[in-house]
């Protein structure tokens, strides 16, 4: 089994842990917790992995500043420019963790990733998940 989809956001990084000072407990932020709820969202009704084991693959494409001379975003869209913006293991977590429980039962299921950022025209995030073989 194979699932491909598109999420129609810009990557957002995931959120450090805040603590609540009353009762001593950690939560996630909202800016978060909204962008991981839209992952989900985007996954929609394809069917869950479950239990077995998969490969993920997550091309994260940022929209090219518009500060860019035109010779300079053609060399981003072209991909001899990458993003600097965001730690590509942050922005990875994010999306993880927005289909922990939706796409799969669990990461700890993951036995695979693939990671890439790249400049489009657009902000998107590609995301390709197959069972393992």
């Amino acid at each position: 089994m194979k699932v491909n989809f598109t999420i129609h956001s810009e990557p957002c990084s995931k959120g450090r842990p805040r603590f609540n000072t009353n009762t001593g407990k950690a939560f996630t932020d909202s800016k978060t917790r909204m962008f991981e709820n839209f992952v989900a969202l985007s996954y929609g009704n394809n069917p869950s992995f479950e239990d077995k084991y998969i490969c993920i693959k997550i091309r994260f494409y940022f929209k090219v500043p518009k500060s860019y001379s035109k010779k300079k975003t053609l060399e981003a869209i072209g991909g001899k420019i990458r993003p600097t913006k965001n730690d590509l293991d942050n922005i990875a977590k994010a999306v993880l963790d927005g289909l922990n429980g939706k796409a799969f039962t669990d990461d700890r299921y993951i036995v695979g990733l693939e990671l890439e950022k790249m400049f489009a025209e657009e902000n998107r995030i590609d995301v390709t998940i197959a069972e393992a073989i």
